[in-house]
């Protein structure tokens, strides 16, 4: 009896420090991705009244001007700076990705991040994909509109809003179906600080 005691105890303490290290990362994230004070200046520097987000055709106009305006080109590589790519304007679909979410906090419209992943050598992609070097990834999010979510797309003008089932049944990026893993906004944590942590909120 002894031993299954303690055999339930340690089954316990294995479950429970990973679901416990999964809520710290979520919860500590979710405050790292917050707009900083200098950041929300270069944010309204940039977007100017724009910035403001009353309609959907606000959100549209402004993820265009995300879209026009910050070319896509690679701006080095580490933990991410948007008042780097705001003034150098350029960047990768993650660097967008990062803006518009600061954005939409700053309008207090909840997010959640969507890493999408193929696997370019099969025909399918499997979710342990997920850890491999040779897949292919987009950065993408959703955002609470509306009672309802959608996608932020980060390469292509947006002309109306869609789901991510929507996005995924009419996307072009891949040649295989993706796969994608909700609130991951990347899986080497270069994107918010500290960088050894995985971007989880």
């Amino acid at each position: 009896m002894e031993v299954y005691k303690k055999g339930i105890k340690i089954f316990g303490v294995v479950i429970f420090l990973p679901v416990a290290f999964l809520a710290f990362l979520f919860i500590f994230n979710k405050y790292q991705v917050k707009p900083t004070e200098q950041e929300t200046i270069e944010l309204k520097r940039f977007y100017k009244s724009a910035i403001n987000i009353k309609t959907t055709e606000d959100i549209i106009y402004l993820q265009n001007y995300t879209i026009s305006t910050i070319s896509h080109k690679s701006n080095g590589i580490g933990e991410r700076s948007i008042i780097k790519i705001l003034n150098d304007k350029y960047g990768y679909c993650f660097d967008r990705s990062l803006i518009l979410q600061k954005v939409m906090l700053l309008n207090g419209i909840e997010i959640r991040p969507v890493l999408l992943f193929s696997n370019p050598f099969n025909e399918k992609t499997a979710i342990l994909d997920l850890f491999s070097k040779n897949i292919q990834t987009h950065n993408i999010f959703e955002f609470y509109w509306k009672d309802k979510w959608y996608v932020m797309r980060t390469n292509q003008h947006m002309y109306y809003l869609v789901t991510l089932n929507e996005y995924l049944t009419n996307q072009d990026l891949f040649k295989t179906e993706p796969r994608y893993v909700r609130y991951l906004n990347n899986r080497n944590g270069r994107f918010l600080s500290p960088s050894w942590i995985p971007d989880i909120y």
